[in-house]
């Protein structure tokens, strides 16, 4: 039996998949059709950039700075009205660019022009509310040459200087293989479009880094309207894993990452991943790592502070 894909939908994944090679993760594809074929290929491309896309995340709003395993980023120095004060450098191609070409202009001069308006919004937000971490996909024109990255605001230690950190696509990470677990495709082509949006939704809530509210499945097939039954088979097909042993696992993921990069203190580390009781921490903790806290940070601590 032959499968006829409309040209503009192939079109579309390729494109996607090209974007996705080269390191721009927020493209999403949509389909209005139910229960066909070629829409399992897009909800997997769906999963499979979100995970890349949650990863750098994860890394802009702790402050990268130059040296992380695999993004390369840029730190920019700016004042309130936007100029450029300081910057570390940017390597764009072969040649390294002088920071001197930038001081003293203006930043958003530097940002494509389809993302100029976003960049401002962003910029305000962090000004009016510098407590609120935000990240967002960024295009820079450096020289006539495209930069696709992920930018987000911060200050810098305990000053009032304002930074944004800008981080590209290492090649290195661009080659590593996926550790996630692989959906089950047959189960998947089940499931109606409209309940697999709902899936991903609240997938992307469990990945959001903000454990401080913890969600029941109740509360979240009430907000999104949902069967249960269905939420819960739909989920195990698409992520091969059941939502509390998931939910448990970015818990346990963040964890990690914040023993290893910041230097918070061990207790407010488990209050940030959702965990009142600090020997339930421990427990969970020292059963996925084989480690408990204080020895997983002695021993992979970068120490870099999230203040």
């Amino acid at each position: 039996m032959s499968i006829k894909i409309n040209k503009e939908r192939f079109q579309a994944f390729l494109e996607a998949l090209d974007d996705l090679a080269k390191g721009n993760y927020t493209k999403r594809l949509s389909s209005n059709i139910e229960n066909d074929c070629f829409s399992n290929a897009e909800t997997v491309f769906n999963i499979l950039a979100e995970e890349y896309e949650n990863k750098f995340k994860y890394f802009i709003t702790l402050q990268p700075t130059l040296g992380y395993e695999y993004i390369t980023s840029c730190i920019i120095k700016i004042s309130p009205e936007g100029r450029i004060l300081d910057m570390s450098l940017i390597k764009a191609k072969d040649n390294i660019l002088d920071k001197i070409d930038f001081i003293d202009n203006y930043l958003l001069d530097l940002v494509s022009e389809q993302d100029q308006e976003k960049w401002l919004k962003n910029f305000l937000i962090f000004l009016q509310t510098p407590t609120k971490r935000t990240s967002f996909s960024l295009e820079l024109l450096i020289k006539g040459e495209s930069i696709k990255g992920y930018c987000g605001f911060h200050y810098m230690g305990q000053s009032r200087e304002i930074w944004m950190s800008f981080a590209i696509v290492n090649p290195i990470f661009e080659t590593e293989k996926i550790e996630e677990n692989t959906p089950d495709y047959t189960k998947i082509r089940e499931i109606k479009f409209s309940d697999k949006q709902k899936i991903q939704q609240i997938h992307a809530i469990l990945c959001n880094k903000e454990y401080d509210r913890i969600y029941t499945i109740d509360e979240l097939i009430e907000q999104f309207q949902i069967n249960k039954n269905v939420f819960q088979k739909g989920f195990k097909a698409m992520y091969n894993q059941t939502f509390y042993s998931f939910y448990l696992e970015q818990r346990i993921k963040y964890a990690k990452q914040l023993l290893i990069y910041s230097n918070l203190s061990i207790n407010n580390i488990a209050h940030k991943c959702g965990f009142t009781d600090y020997s339930n921490f421990f427990r969970n903790f020292q059963k996925a790592t084989n480690h408990n806290p204080a020895e997983f940070r002695k021993k992979y601590s970068k120490g870099l502070n999230t203040e």
